[in-house]
């Protein structure tokens, strides 16, 4: 079942990234996992995400930089942090 909302899970951890994006897929949602915040930023430009999930301590960008980033580009995305 695919629920049509897209989520871009940002997570460093690839154990816990892997999990993530495994339980969130098999609930219908389409996940796009990023391992450090510079890519999780790409993807955001890239893919027309509805919601983040992000890691706060990731490399090269951490959460909070990646958020500010994301609600400059536009402000009603919804981010829940790990």
């Amino acid at each position: 079942m695919n629920l049509g909302i897209k989520l871009l899970v940002a997570e460093d951890d690839p154990n816990l990234g892997t999990i993530l994006k495994a339980y969130l897929t098999q609930k219908g949602y389409t996940v796009y996992l990023a391992t450090d915040g510079e890519q999780a930023i790409d993807i955001y430009h890239e893919e027309d995400v509805d919601a983040c999930v992000l890691d706060v301590m990731m490399p090269k960008k951490d959460g909070f930089t990646l958020a500010r980033d994301i609600k400059q580009t536009n402000s009603e995305t919804p981010i829940v942090f790990l």
